[in-house]
């Protein structure tokens, strides 16, 4: 492999010490990222080690970089973004080494909040009422033609790569990532025959006329919020996310099958179960005491809820570094 490759990590210590080992052992010249001027260009390559929502931040904060991407996953579980696990690290270093890798391109999403462009999405853009429990008006145009007015608890518009996260949990379509695709997904529609719908990814989508007793907040990829007034438009962004990918590593196919299996499991939980799943989908991580606040479940009644969802591999509880007394739960992706 030609290529430099710069390390960047959430994870410090050892870890970061033996991933840095693995890539030299394998003949790869590599050094860590302190500073963003040090990136020269695409014929670089640019690790990531860490957690998923750790490694879709570092994207937007990098303002998707043009380097391809091998992204080390710390998690036990792996999602689409992930190249290999720590523990795969070594053989996979020593396949980049004699080029058995390919760079993959991933579409992702621009998004305009009232004519305002506001960021990408790696895997979806949506709207949702800024109060619980109301429902949201809004008209979908696709290349400036109106196909639907609904009323529902949300909207989301969702790249390839996203139909794996929110978008699937909310009743859409997976769509294999390599598709040219967005999908649009109008969440618990009143309109029982309303389907996700799959455009071609050179569509320019709108979401308007949108009307609501509460504010309407925008949500891209679970990190950015932002006030809406009166609409959200979607394209195609300007570059794609390149992403390195290991030869004979796990096949797509066997990742798909994986959500799909999870998504069953998930039908099967307790109401307040499910209502826990889809705060935490909205906001983002949060401690025992913000779902308290945020679902207004008894005390006894989350436990056994967050119960359920660990149980099940749909969440995982963190240690809340500013408290160490604390937990912080959020979802697996």
């Amino acid at each position: 492999m030609d290529e430099d490759v710069k390390v960047l990590s959430n994870v410090g210590g050892r870890t970061l010490e033996q991933v840095m080992d693995t890539l030299r052992a394998s003949g790869t010249d590599c050094a860590p990222l302190r500073d963003l001027s040090e990136l020269k260009g695409s014929e670089e390559i640019l690790t990531l080690v860490g957690d998923d929502r750790w490694v879709l931040k570092t994207i937007h904060e990098l303002s998707c970089p043009e380097q391809p991407l091998l992204i080390v996953g710390t998690e036990l579980t792996r999602s689409f973004l992930t190249s290999v696990g720590l523990e795969e690290l070594k053989e996979a270093a020593e396949m980049m080494a004699s080029g058995e890798f390919v760079v993959e391109e991933v579409t992702l999403l621009k998004v305009i909040a009232d004519g305002r462009p506001v960021d990408f999405a790696v895997n979806e853009g949506a709207l949702f009422p800024a109060k619980q429990a109301m429902l949201m008006e809004h008209s979908l145009y696709v290349d400036g033609e109106l196909l639907w007015r609904d009323r529902s608890d949300g909207v989301l518009v969702s790249t390839p790569m996203g139909s794996s996260a929110y978008s699937l949990s909310a009743g859409g379509a997976l769509v294999h990532h390599a598709a040219k695709v967005f999908q649009v997904v109008s969440i618990n529609s009143i309109d029982l025959t309303r389907r996700p719908l799959i455009i071609p990814s050179s569509s320019e989508v709108e979401i308007a006329e949108i009307s609501c007793g509460s504010e309407v907040e925008l949500i891209v990829d679970g990190l950015l919020r932002t006030g809406v007034k009166d609409s959200v438009a979607f394209g195609s962004f300007e570059r794609p996310l390149r992403l390195v990918k290991i030869r004979g590593r796990e096949p797509v196919s066997r990742k798909m099958e994986k959500k799909v299996m999870i998504a069953e499991e998930l039908l099967a939980l307790p109401p307040s179960a499910k209502l826990v799943k889809k705060v935490l989908e909205y906001e983002g991580p949060l401690t025992f005491e913000e779902l308290l606040n945020r679902t207004a479940l008894p005390e006894r009644t989350l436990r056994y809820a967050l119960t359920a969802l660990t149980a099940r591999g749909a969440i995982r509880r963190l240690r809340d570094h500013n408290d160490a007394r604390k937990r912080i739960y959020s979802l697996k992706t």
